[in-house]
């Protein structure tokens, strides 16, 4: 199941009935790029979070939640979302940290509904806007339709995500040691996809751009996943951009501290993780002969890429720092970013299967 501050739904647990619901701000009317980040994701693959997508589609604009990464085909037969948690993909309409709409799923057949402060809350509350049954695997595609206009599916698709993980991580390593040897820093990059053939659980929802704040209008998109917790949820994941919690935080610790909190507090608490990280690839540049960001130039990127939100302009298709399509190479594009343009690709750059051309566009599972 699914609610939303102004909009919810929710989706079943295989051949169980899901439901979608939404709850508004206001008063209601109605690792890879995050693969496996932190120890408590790492215990529960249901609730980690891989990936997720804002961009422009047929019905307005499409929003996209991953869990479950590297799923074997095998293992993807008995792959389930936990119904346990609450997923929620937040929408920011004023871009100021916090969420104004959220759809939050569920999976089983509780329903419930909350309007304003209490949509910031975690718990089963919204209204009703879509019922459903997951697609299982290798069945056939299932898709709910959403009161007010739109679509939403929940079941295994192949994992959208590409990028030569192996490589990063010896890359990070190398660059915490203090290594300024591009030969040694990109030297475990192979060109391999780690996600090719690999599967994950997805929730997919398409609406009219007009429930998200109009054409034009920027807003900012995250997804938390959260546990029950004596009378409501804990909150024990979360992910705007890619790769955000993956690449500026470097313990146990700050991993798990940046799951539990909201965008409005990334700032605060990864803002000189990230101005470290460039201060060590500025070293690796000067020592190369490259030219390195300024000071100023740092303290620039870090406010934008904090808080940790994707943001999006409804109805408008450009590709990094506004949404993430399917297709956005967003590996290479935050290389690019990071090193000013010394280093511009991981080797990988396209998905190992073609994506679909209607809702809910991503590949069938592996």
């Amino acid at each position: 199941m699914i609610s939303y501050r102004r909009i919810a739904s929710g989706f079943g647990l295989l051949a169980a009935s899901a439901a979608i619901a939404a709850v508004g701000a206001a008063p209601l009317l109605v690792s890879g790029a995050d693969h496996l980040d932190a120890p408590t994701t790492k215990a529960n693959h249901r609730i980690d979070i891989t990936d997720i997508y804002a961009f422009k589609s047929n019905g307005g604009t499409t929003l996209v939640l991953n869990v479950n990464p590297l799923t074997s085909p095998a293992d993807t037969k008995t792959a389930r979302f936990d119904t346990s948690a609450l997923y929620e993909i937040n929408v920011d309409s004023n871009v100021d940290g916090l969420s104004d709409i959220v759809y939050r799923i569920k999976f089983g057949a509780t329903r419930s509904y909350y309007t304003g402060a209490a949509a910031r809350i975690h718990q089963w509350h919204g209204q009703l806007v879509s019922v459903g049954t997951t697609t299982s695997y290798k069945g056939t595609t299932r898709i709910a339709p959403v009161v007010g206009g739109g679509k939403s599916f929940a079941g295994p698709r192949d994992d959208p995500f590409f990028f030569d993980l192996p490589g990063f991580v010896e890359f990070k390593k190398q660059l915490l040691a203090g290594s300024t040897d591009l030969g040694v820093l990109l030297g475990g990059f192979t060109g391999v996809d780690t996600f090719k053939g690999t599967n994950v659980s997805t929730i997919a929802i398409e609406v009219p751009n007009s429930r998200l704040g109009g054409s034009g209008k920027t807003v900012g998109v995250w997804a938390t996943t959260s546990m029950r917790s004596g009378g409501g949820y804990h909150q024990i994941e979360r992910m705007g951009r890619p790769a955000i919690n993956t690449v500026f935080n470097n313990t146990s610790a700050e991993k798990e501290a940046a799951n539990r909190l909201s965008p409005r507090d990334d700032r605060a608490l990864d803002k000189a993780n990230v101005i470290g990280v460039l201060d060590a690839i500025g070293n690796v540049l000067d020592a190369n002969g490259a030219p390195s960001y300024s000071t100023a130039q740092k303290n620039g990127i870090a406010n934008v890429l904090l808080p940790d939100e994707l943001t999006v302009k409804l109805g408008n298709s450009a590709g990094f720092l506004n949404g993430r399509r399917l297709a956005d190479d967003v590996i290479d594009a935050e290389f690019g970013l990071l090193t000013n343009g010394a280093v511009t690709s991981d080797g990988v750059n396209a998905n190992d299967k073609a994506f679909l051309s209607s809702f809910p566009y991503l590949a069938k599972p592996n």
